[in-house]
């Protein structure tokens, strides 16, 4: 275990790389997105990304429901161009930035009263998301196939699981270490679910327009350690964790 209680109700984790943010404790119950949002607001930070999610598991060996079902504020952004679809992966920490922490309220709207949220490129939030998310290489290509069950045996510190393109998007540097601790669980394979061209075709997207979507960690099962799905709605619930800067005064 590698995570230290500061000052109630804060941990921070023991690697440097999250050395920067604190952790606040998780909601005790799931919430809806737009709860989830409001929960990191009132303790003073931003709803928890998928990356930072999986950093705390890994470290937090089961404490505050860290195993359990994660709302996080990661996007995944559902495009087609030149016939193709891709999904784009954003999760600015700036409320100014980032459509859900914005208007997840409207998300979940749009969700239960169409089933979507389509939304034009030229809307703010979702210009800048795109832009960030060509300039970081956090685009991909959607795979024919949804759930992909990729291996996490690695071979040389890497994994089907952990190189796979849709991981690299979503937890960037630390899919590898996510890999080695499932494997160390016995789960020789994680699966990743996104939306496939079969699900995307009929909302016709080739219009200038993107379907919004979030990340949670966990599955419509339950299987809550080994799978990330981003094709989540607004009308979801998960575990919500904020994270806030270090600038803060922690005593322990």
């Amino acid at each position: 275990m590698s995570i230290e209680q500061v000052a109630q109700p804060f941990y921070r984790l023991a690697r440097p790389d999250f050395g920067h943010i604190v952790f606040t404790r998780g909601s005790s119950i799931p919430c809806l997105w737009p709860q989830a949002v409001t929960f990191a607001r009132e303790r003073g930070g931003v709803l928890q990304s998928a990356r930072e999610a999986i950093a705390f598991r890994i470290e937090a060996g089961g404490q505050d429901q860290a195993d359990l079902y994660h709302a996080t504020r990661t996007v995944a952004l559902y495009l087609k161009d030149g016939g193709a679809f891709y999904a784009a992966i954003d999760d600015a920490t700036d409320p100014e930035q980032n459509i859900i922490l914005a208007r997840a309220g409207e998300g979940s709207a749009a969700y239960q009263t169409r089933g979507r949220w389509t939304l034009p490129k030229t809307d703010k939030y979702i210009r800048g998301m795109l832009a960030r998310a060509e300039k970081t290489r956090r685009m991909f290509a959607v795979d024919e196939k949804s759930p992909l069950e990729l291996a996490t045996e690695q071979a040389g510190e890497v994994s089907d699981f952990g190189n796979h393109h849709s991981m690299k998007a979503i937890l960037g540097d630390v899919g590898e270490g996510y890999a080695g601790f499932l494997a160390e669980k016995c789960f020789s394979k994680g699966w990743v679910y996104t939306l496939t061209p079969i699900d995307l075709e009929p909302l016709r997207l080739g219009n200038g327009k993107v379907e919004v979507r979030l990340v949670g960690l966990g599955d419509e099962k339950f299987s809550d350690l080994y799978a990330i799905s981003a094709t989540y709605r607004c009308d979801g619930t998960g575990i919500a964790r904020g994270v806030l800067p270090t600038p803060i005064q922690l005593e322990k």
